[in-house]
């Protein structure tokens, strides 16, 4: 079983400005619904932290973290939310993107997690896994490629996790957009079109996981 448990963006730039995040200025932009605002919620010059049941916010210097939760009602606010700063804070001196995707994957009903951890990734022609053949090795996997003007790191670990906390595998998938080659003039539109790619990176993080998830018998190779 595949299951997407969080999505995310971080934006990284060499300063933002927490301040500016308050709750008239997130309502006044159309932000965020602020009367829908739920749990703690912090507003200072060193942070800006606040959330909704669809949309995880944090604010510090370095970068901005938006992420929404597997539960959450409408998967389209953490990028809209996204889009909407860039196009008001266009001169903040961004430095990178990252749009982030994270999926738990369970073994087959019939099958138990070592033995699928190990069939999936710990069987092939590295000297290293002749070191872990006790009983309660496990494994993972780390990936990497250029893709669409963005660097993807797709990152495999074994975690517990879950209401049960039972073994599963998370994939963990980064596309990170890097600035430095861009003009300073032209970030905020690029930022803009890269968050627009983010259903096409979606899917190709499902796909991945699909594809990655697979025993190699079961693609009949």
């Amino acid at each position: 079983m595949i299951e997407n448990v969080l999505d995310g963006i971080v934006l990284t730039a060499q300063s933002f400005n927490p301040s500016i995040f308050t709750e008239t200025w997130l309502q006044k932009n159309d932000l965020l619904d602020t009367t829908k605002l739920v749990g703690m919620r912090l507003f200072s010059a060193q942070v800006a932290q606040f959330q909704t049941e669809d949309v995880h916010v944090v604010v510090v210097p370095p970068q901005m973290q938006i992420t929404f939760p597997d539960k959450a009602a409408d998967v389209g606010v953490p990028r809209s939310f996204a889009i909407r700063v860039v196009e008001l804070l266009p001169h903040t001196p961004y430095q990178a993107l990252g749009i982030n995707f994270d999926y738990f994957v369970s073994p087959p009903a019939e099958q138990e997690f070592v033995a699928y951890d190990r069939a999936l990734l710990g069987t092939r022609g590295y000297a290293l896994l002749g070191e872990f053949s006790a009983a309660d090795a496990r494994f993972g996997r780390y990936f990497s490629k250029d893709l669409g003007g963005a660097r993807l790191r797709l990152d495999i670990r074994p975690v517990k996790a879950g209401p049960k906390n039972v073994d599963m595998l998370q994939f963990g998938f980064n596309f990170h957009h890097d600035l430095a080659g861009v003009e300073q003039s032209d970030r905020a539109e690029a930022l803009v079109r890269f968050i627009g790619t983010w259903n096409a990176l979606r899917e190709y993080a499902e796909k991945l996981t699909e594809v990655g998830s697979r025993l190699r018998d079961e693609r009949g190779a």
